[in-house]
């Protein structure tokens, strides 16, 4: 087996902790070399180039795509670092790997997508949870049920972790950065999301200081997807001064209630699907994103980056709505973020 032939930009946290682990089984299998990397931070670059056993290093990505033979790229980079990557590998016929979220500019996102869907590539948004062997139990289960709502809960810490995912204007908030993943299962479950409405609490000038955080204290968004259902869901970044979160994802349909874990699923009550220790979803993914590249077939991929829009459409009508009071907002999908009525 000829290895296919990857290259990296961006080494930072999330690459270093879930992406490069995930691509390790690929490399020992000989599945996949890592042709180059490239990163501006000297540390991170050497570290990436060591773990990965990396052919070549840059601090430039036009010079790696100019120099390198890939046949795929992953784009592991912050939300607001994204320039042309994603253009000039989909012009060079290199298949994409994307992190989320994929931009904060539905714009640069559209015609991104629209670059990918011209050059036939294959692509993957790195919406891992939709590998989860629960997920998959709950999506088929679901296909038998009359689903009407779905409740989704999520209780972090108030307190940064990252500079830039604790920024409003880099990160576009927790909703935009972290409960992505929530939305795009929920859309994964149920269906494209149509219109958001959203209130926001935001901090005032009493608060804590808790270094760069300037996000707010809790989102509060509700959806319309198609096919007459609705989701609601609760982003809380409220529990500053204990060590303790929680997440709580529940889908109510006519004849049953589901709630949903990595770990386990359990109906009515009951648990009807368990593992003692979850899959990595993020191997997963890789393992995914690299047989959809060896087979030519781009099914076998969960989230394609074009269908992946709607739910960076839905987190950011969310955010307009928000700032507008509460609302509410189409969520269209390809670009379009207007409000309704």
């Amino acid at each position: 087996m000829t290895p296919l032939r990857y290259g990296i930009i961006g080494a930072g946290y999330i690459a270093r902790t879930a992406h490069f682990p995930a691509l390790k089984p690929l490399l020992e299998r000989g599945e996949v070399c890592i042709a180059a990397v490239c990163e501006r931070d000297p540390e991170a670059l050497d570290f990436a180039a060591v773990e990965l056993g990396a052919g070549r290093r840059y601090t430039d990505h036009h010079e790696m795509l100019e120099r390198e033979r890939l046949d795929a790229l992953y784009v592991l980079l912050p939300p607001t670092a994204h320039t042309d990557a994603e253009r000039l590998a989909a012009n060079q016929g290199i298949h994409l790997f994307v992190e989320k979220p994929v931009s904060l500019d539905v714009g640069q996102a559209t015609a991104f997508s629209q670059e990918i869907e011209r050059a036939g590539i294959i692509s993957q948004v790195g919406f891992q949870s939709r590998y989860y062997p629960s997920a998959e139990y709950l999506k088929t289960r679901l296909g038998d049920c009359l689903v009407r709502h779905a409740n989704v809960q999520l209780f972090y810490s108030g307190n940064p972790i990252r500079y830039w995912t604790s920024r409003m204007e880099l990160s576009g908030g927790s909703f935009v950065e972290n409960t992505i993943h929530m939305v795009d299962l929920i859309r994964w479950f149920l269906g494209d999301i149509t219109h958001a409405s959203a209130f926001y609490v935001p901090r005032s000038e009493g608060d804590p200081e808790r270094g760069p955080m300037n996000l707010p204290h809790a989102y509060l968004v509700n959806y319309l997807l198609e096919g007459l259902k609705a989701a609601n869901f609760t982003t809380s970044r409220c529990l500053s001064d204990v060590r303790h979160q929680r997440r709580d994802v529940s889908i109510v349909c006519e004849n049953a209630h589901f709630e949903w874990s990595a770990q386990q699923v359990l109906e009515n009550g009951q648990v009807v699907w368990s593992t003692e220790v979850p899959e990595n979803a993020f191997a997963l993914q890789a393992a995914a994103f690299a047989r959809a590249i060896r087979e030519g077939d781009p099914t076998l991929c969960r989230s394609p980056y074009p269908s992946s829009l709607n739910s960076l459409d839905a987190v950011l009508a969310a955010n307009r709505s928000a700032v507008a009071g509460g609302r509410l907002m189409e969520v269209t999908g390809v670009g379009g973020l207007a409000p309704a009525g």
